[in-house]
């Protein structure tokens, strides 16, 4: 028919709401070169090393657990390569990985709460405000600028992508099961009244 509209699959609503974020979240202004580190993000990710290298330093001191010093040196490595991810972080566009230093501070709180390093409440929310502030500085000298209508957009694009990518439900497997469970011990009932 001439008038007929073609109706968008998920992957092309997951393709429009792409080509929309790269649009609402690319930054304006100039960005920095790749390798460049602003000194407020320098100074943020300083604020946030200096302690955890001190707390991962007490921790180890006189440990014999070989359990324990591995979780700890996971935090180490961790730790280590969280410069590349600030840098990586800063120079991707909205189609690469710009969200690699996020991923890898979700990682670093994942590993310090596993390995239990001794903080107490005052020094765990000082710990996790140095993040967020480490978080705030990268992004705003990002390529990527995180937007009420970028964060919309990544919303929209995490709920359609569950959508496409549910379980399907097993229901009529399971349905099957109990149907030929209750059949076969139907059967055995009558066999045994026989």
């Amino acid at each position: 028919m001439l008038f007929e509209r073609e109706t968008v699959t998920p992957q092309g609503r997951l393709a429009a709401m792409e080509e929309l974020f790269a649009r609402v979240a690319a930054r304006n202004d100039a960005v920095h070169e790749p390798g460049h580190v602003p000194v407020e993000a320098l100074e943020a990710y300083g604020d946030l090393e200096t302690p955890l290298r001190y707390m991962l330093e007490a921790a180890s001191a006189g440990c014999k657990d070989r359990s324990r010093l591995a979780q700890l040196r996971k935090v180490e490595k961790c730790l280590n390569t969280l410069p590349e991810a600030v840098m990586t972080s800063l120079a991707a566009g909205p189609g690469e990985n710009w969200l690699c230093m996020f991923r890898h501070l979700l990682q670093l709180h994942t590993l310090l709460t596993d390995a239990g390093i001794g903080t107490d409440a005052a020094e765990y929310a000082t710990l996790l405000q140095k993040m967020v502030v480490l978080a705030e500085k990268v992004s705003q000298a990002a390529a990527v600028e995180i937007s009420p209508a970028s964060m919309f957009t990544l919303l929209l694009m995490q709920v359609e992508m569950q959508r496409i990518n549910a379980p399907h439900r097993r229901r009529k497997a399971a349905r099957k099961r109990r149907k030929a469970k209750a059949r076969s011990s139907k059967k055995t009932a009558t066999r045994k009244e026989a």
